[in-house]
């Protein structure tokens, strides 16, 4: 195992081999890395480190199924504003309290549900893709199940 003295040598001579030769744009300023001598770039100061990622991060059920939340919380949120507006300043009859409470649980039940999708992201993030893609199918449900409740509920 390699000393921790000597590993940002090795890692500055890794990052010289990368940069030698190939056109990189530093990710601060843009500025062209070719056959960088240091560490920094010349043109903003900042550090430049080489390092691995994942070459597909794996998200596209996250944002489905963020979308998917997004979409059944906006609409009830939108329900919402109307029946103030409606009760505010039409004043027709009496208000039906029926539509708010369902509006106003559905809207609880999606920020619910999307608090906790942001919140459990990394963790979604990896399971195995036909578990992340049946919960984002689930957030996707989930608004069409509200509408169809909502549609029952204003009979």
């Amino acid at each position: 195992m390699a000393d921790a003295a000597t590993l940002p040598s090795a890692d500055r001579d890794l990052l010289a081999r990368f940069l030698h030769g190939r056109d990189v744009a530093c990710p601060g300023c843009g500025y062209n890395l070719r056959d960088l001598p240091g560490d920094r770039c010349p043109e903003c100061g900042q550090e430049i480190v080489l390092h691995l990622q994942l070459a597909e991060p794996r998200q596209a059920a996250l944002l489905t199924g963020l979308i998917g939340l997004s979409a059944g919380a906006g609409l009830n949120g939108l329900l919402i504003i109307y029946y103030l507006i409606i009760s505010l300043f039409m004043r027709f009859g009496s208000p039906d309290n029926r539509f708010l409470w369902t509006i106003g649980i559905g809207l609880a039940v999606h920020g619910i549900a999307l608090a906790g999708w942001l919140r459990y992201w990394r963790r979604i993030r990896r399971l195995r893709g036909g578990s992340r893609w049946l919960l984002a199918l689930a957030c996707c449900v989930m608004p069409l199940v509200d509408i169809v409740i909502f549609s029952l509920s204003i009979r």
